[in-house]
């Protein structure tokens, strides 16, 4: 399957349905079957949609916008469900922030090619800035089937906690989607050892789409990548496909002969415990005991 990870390098859509004309001639361009928007994408839209004030710091924008994601997400799932059905793929449409039972939670929705939401995903593991922004963390770590990939989804400072990516793996994961958004100056080996890391760790896939855009005071600039077991690539580098920090989509076509070979040549997680993690991704259990 080729899939590709976008960064939204370059965009200018002043509105919703711009953006979406805008995306599909995008992803028409590339041919692919599964393509991942990077993090905060709903909320930098919103704002060049004119929802939001233009001028303002990061942290006044992100409590402007969540006050009326309500209003705004279903106008966005909508039309990322009809572009997902137009295009016949798997579209995880970045992540913007929900508001569920009284709680804020950074949110991702994945959309099936039949227009479907076939997958959603909280963030587990928040920032401190995070926290006192009012965001709750999720509590679930499921898969969900993409074509011929059983997929998890990783969202921001996820990346940045190994057992995240090991949960995932240990369910069956073929690909983790990663929608991110570092700032700039933060490339690099701090970079590398988010879901580069991930994937040698557990010998998965993944598509880690970065943000490249300014949102308040802050701007966003890292690079997006294809990332996969390191004896599954030409380089042995790790990398598929790599872009620059201004790089608009990266793509590449995912060959599971490979990764199934790897896995065999070095099995990484043959060596594990699997039930030592239990108590992680089934977190109802120890509530249950009283522990």
């Amino acid at each position: 399957m080729r899939v590709a990870a976008l960064s939204l390098a370059g965009s200018r859509a002043q509105g919703l349905t711009e953006f979406m004309e805008e995306l599909e001639k995008l992803l028409r361009g590339l041919d692919v079957r599964l393509a991942v928007l990077p993090a905060y994408a709903g909320l930098l839209l919103a704002r060049q949609a004119g929802l939001l004030p233009q001028q303002g710091s990061f942290r006044a924008l992100f409590s402007a916008f969540a006050a009326q994601s309500t209003r705004w997400n279903r106008e966005y799932r909508t039309l990322c469900g009809a572009l997902a059905a137009k295009l016949g793929l798997y579209l995880l449409a970045g992540t913007t922030l929900e508001h569920d039972q009284g709680r804020l939670y950074h949110t991702a929705y994945l959309f099936g090619p039949q227009g479907e939401i076939c997958g959603k995903q909280c963030q587990t593991h928040l920032t401190r800035e995070e926290r006192e922004l009012g965001l709750s963390r999720g509590m679930e770590l499921p898969l969900f089937p993409a074509g011929p990939f059983q997929v998890g989804i990783v969202i921001g400072n996820d990346s940045r906690h190994p057992e995240t990516g090991r949960i995932l793996a240990l369910q069956g994961a073929d690909v983790l989607l990663h929608p991110g958004a570092m700032e700039e100056g933060f490339a690099g080996p701090s970079q590398e050892a988010g879901m580069w890391a991930q994937v040698q760790q557990n010998q998965c896939w993944a598509m880690e789409a970065q943000l490249c855009g300014t949102i308040g005071e802050r701007s966003f600039a890292a690079a997006s990548a294809i990332i996969g077991p390191c004896e599954a690539t030409a380089d042995l580098s790790g990398y598929l496909a790599r872009g620059s920090a201004g790089t608009a989509a990266v793509s590449a076509f995912l060959d599971q002969a490979k990764r199934r070979q790897a896995k065999e040549n070095f099995p990484v997680l043959r060596q594990l415990n699997p039930e030592a993690y239990g108590v992680l991704y089934r977190h109802q259990e120890p509530e249950k005991e009283g522990r």
